[in-house]
């Protein structure tokens, strides 16, 4: 142990004589180590710990029915659920919940929109969370409809609105003006079990009885479900167990399961319900980018430790010569990098203290109660810990074991350049630089691949006008307003914006693309005879006239919606091209009819395709109905205006709070920032790599460069016999250019190699580009190409400056 200290404090001697080098070493593994612990922090954040304040979450899976999607709709009913929940063996617990906005209302005040679920009895106990104040649900609340529901308050909520109350059990709130009884307080952290979604307030799955068909249908999806697995019992067991019983429901009820009736298995980790779905595709790809970046730094911090252990031989070799044996020698020069990969990391704790919260900045203003950040806790702690490990023993470790092969009497009587320049130290450092390079280029293609497939997005067309397009929702369905009530002001709504200075356009929808929201309804068409297990999901959006002109979506054929198609006419819908061609292709789809919810629609007209969720979607079907045909559904204000419609934003929401002054407002913005929303991720995975990109970049031209300066130094003397004996300055210039230029032209073999490879885990993330795209391979190969010649260019023109007298003079 003695020992051990006398060689860290031997170690932290040679590193205060060289403060340049140690500075250097300490910066640039500070901000490779800060690039990993950041991404890290994020996983740790999100998919390592998917429902905080939940027990043992690596035991929960969620489930999926039909066909898997990164944007699932609830899977099951009601009676489905319990079926399953009753029936399986492999599940210790199964809850399911339904989750939309609401708002607390009281007399005299404006109502405060929160996030309900509706939950099954169990949800708590399955998820493992215990009440801070008072109890959770009991098994008999679960469908029963009360005169006064039960309510469970979050602890954000109980904070911040009923200033933590401690006697706030028993006490009635209201909730969209029904009166609640408060039961309960979830312990603080705890969010829900929908990974990235926040929770506010839970009820039982019927609390005032008007539940009561979607509990007793089992065409009605609504209920999203989570299980906890029983111990020993794995995931493809359960998954085969659940598959089982599904068979048996859906023989038993086949005209309620039409489609594709799987069930598939998810690790809350990665649930496609929530946020873990899309950062399972995203993180783990910056992870490994920044791991690239680590590499790299070791790479070149490892050369300037040869260098500086070359510079040191003399010394070496008389410790040699005293007794020291090489093992000893080698674990001072370890200790030296992990000294300084020890500091590198803690700058990077510190560094990470920030970055690890900077995860919710890139999310847009939407209307999800995303709560989505990373967290530095001792997960992440003891990977910083472990990453700075290997980091000192990949900078200390192979320098320190090159630099010790030297005999000591070879290093005492030769010279430097014999040395320095020996073949196992060029080799060493032509690899390191070689390495760098390689790495380098993989790094920028993927990067150029990402960001190419940012422009892509950005100069897509979605389908849609977005630029001059305001929306706002207006909350009358979760303010407790009757549908009688509703329907009378969405119709002034509709009057009142209409009259605006400014506004061309004006319609009501229930649904705004490309915001991580779905609807979809079973659709049967006559004549269609669907293949075996083929869903008939389709998305649908109501919609009232003007709807198509606001966005600007081209009608082919056919006519729009009129103010005369309401609850009294025949039902309408109008299709895009991609229902059409589903359904009828090659037919004229005028006139045919759908069947949803046991209705017939007649199709009355065809629109253009649009995007629907992600700009990187193939084209995808939807249907369109009349907004004032159908009951209860959402309203959102759709305008179209002639100036920057962010200027029109108050004067909308001073319009509808005209009509109502207790109206709840909400979402009112552009929709080019609400698209945003559907770019989140890619714009994440553009910019870190961008960022990571041009740190490698940096990395490569200063390696090679303090390569070439190195060996080019201890050439001084060769280069001024040249000199004397008649070479010329182009000579000179050729000599030293040609090492780096081979250097290069080897490292971007190998780069052009490993780039392609990378490209099978990168295909799916790209937009507009092919994951071997040869044009940003060669873009991005001469461009590190030039930078590489343009460091060899230095030492080069140091050499061709030499005095040939005064190189011979000093060898």
């Amino acid at each position: 142990m003695a020992g051990l200290l006398q060689d860290v404090r031997y170690a932290l001697r040679q590193l205060r004589k060289s403060p340049g080098y140690t500075l250097a070493a300490v910066l640039m593994l500070a901000l490779a180590i800060c690039a990993n612990s950041t991404v890290l922090s994020w996983i740790d954040g999100t998919m390592l710990h998917p429902i905080p304040g939940g027990w043992k979450t690596g035991e929960l899976v969620s489930l999926v029915r039909g066909e898997w999607n990164i944007s699932p709709v609830p899977p099951l009913s009601y009676l489905d659920y319990r079926d399953l929940r009753e029936r399986n063996h492999s599940l210790a617990g199964m809850l399911a919940y339904h989750h939309d906005w609401i708002t607390l209302t009281r007399a005299g005040a404006n109502p405060e929109r929160v996030y309900i679920a509706n939950v099954s009895a169990n949800y708590f106990d399955v998820l493992g969370v215990k009440p801070l104040l008072g109890r959770f649900f009991l098994p008999e609340e679960e469908t029963r409809p009360d005169a006064v529901p039960y309510v469970v308050l979050s602890y954000s909520l109980w904070r911040t609105r009923y200033a933590s109350d401690p006697a706030i059990v028993g006490k009635s709130i209201e909730i969209a003006r029904h009166p609640v009884t408060v039961i309960g307080v979830a312990p603080e952290g705890f969010l829900g079990a929908m990974p990235g979604i926040r929770q506010d307030v839970w009820v039982t799955l019927n609390p005032i009885g008007t539940s009561a068909w979607q509990l007793t249908h089992r065409s009605a999806n609504w209920l999203n479900v989570v299980g906890r697995l029983r111990p020993g019992v794995s995931r493809g067991s359960a998954n085969q167990d659940l598959e089982t019983i599904m068979r048996q429901i859906v023989a038993a009820y086949p005209d309620d399961h039409l489609g594709s009736n799987t069930i598939t298995l998810d690790p809350m980790w990665r649930s496609p319900f929530g946020a873990n779905g899309y950062m399972a595709q995203s993180l783990p790809i910056l992870l490994a980018i920044a791991g690239v970046v680590l590499l790299l730094t070791c790479a070149n911090v490892a050369t300037l430790t040869l260098v500086r252990f070359v510079a040191r031989r003399r010394e070496i070799a008389i410790r040699q010569s005293l007794g020291a044996g090489r093992v000893q020698l080698m674990r001072q020069m370890v200790i030296e990098g992990v000294t300084v990969a020890a500091c590198g990391g803690a700058a990077a704790l510190v560094f990470t203290t920030w970055t690890a919260k900077s995860f919710a900045r890139f999310i847009p203003a939407n209307s999800n109660p995303i709560v989505l950040n990373g967290v530095l806790d001792q997960y992440v702690v003891g990977g910083v810990a472990a990453l700075a490990t290997i980091a000192g023993l990949l900078c200390g470790g192979f320098p320190a074991w090159r630099s010790s092969r030297v005999p000591a009497a070879e290093a005492l009587k030769e010279e430097s350049a014999s040395v320095a320049g020996s073949t196992h130290h060029r080799h060493l450092l032509n690899g390191l630089v070689v390495s760098q390079i390689a790495l380098s280029l993989a790094l920028l293609v993927t990067s150029g691949l990402f960001l190419r497939t940012l422009r892509n997005i950005a100069q897509a067309n979605p389908g849609f006008e977005q630029d001059h397009v305001l929306t706002a929702s207006v909350g009358l369905n979760i303010a407790g307003y009757s549908n009688d009530e509703a329907r009378v002001i969405r119709r002034r709504i509709l009057d009142r914006v209409a009259t605006l200075p400014g506004v061309t356009a004006t319609a009501l929808t229930d649904w705004v693309p490309m915001n991580f929201s779905r609807r979809t309804v079973n659709a049967y068409p006559e004549g269609y005879e669907p293949r075996p297990h083929e869903s008939l999901e389709v998305r649908k959006a109501d919609v009232t006239a003007g709807y198509f002109e606001t966005l600007e979506i081209p009608l082919v054929e056919g006519r729009d919606f009129t103010i005369a198609d309401n609850e009294t006419s025949p039902r309408l819908l109008v299709l895009d091209e991609a229902a059409t061609k589903k359904y009828w292709p090659g037919q004229d789809a005028l006139g045919k009819k759908l069947k949803i919810r046991d209705r017939s629609y007649t199709v009355i007209g065809v629109v253009k395709n649009t995007k629907h969720a992600f700009m990187s979607e193939p084209a995808e079907p939807m249907i369109y109905t009349s907004y004032w045909q159908e009951a209860d559904n959402e309203t959102i204000v759709q305008v179209k205006t002639r100036v920057n419609p962010a200027d029109m934003e108050q004067r909308v929401e001073r319009a509808i709070h005209e009509i109502d002054g207790k109206l709840p407002v909400f979402d009112v913005r552009t929709m080019r920032e609400t698209t945003q929303m559907a770019n989140l991720f890619v714009v994440i995975q553009s910019t870190l790599a961008g960022m990571f990109a041009v740190i490698a970049l940096i990395l490569a031209a200063t390696g090679i460069y303090g390569v070439v300066a190195y060996r080019t130094e201890l050439r001084t003397h060769e280069i001024g016999v040249r000199v004397a004996l008649g070479a010329a300055r182009g000579d000179v210039l050729r000599l030293v250019l040609g090492q780096g230029i081979r250097l290069t032209a080897t490292g971007l073999a190998l780069g052009l190699v490993l780039a392609f490879v990378l490209a099978h885990f990168t295909r799916g993330l790209l937009y507009g580009v092919s994951a071997t795209d040869p044009l940003t391979a060669l873009c991005v190969g001469a461009l590190l190409a030039a930078i590489a010649l343009a460091a060899c260019c230095l030492p080069a023109r140091r050499a061709m400056r030499v005095d040939p007298v005064t190189a011979i003079r000093t060898l």
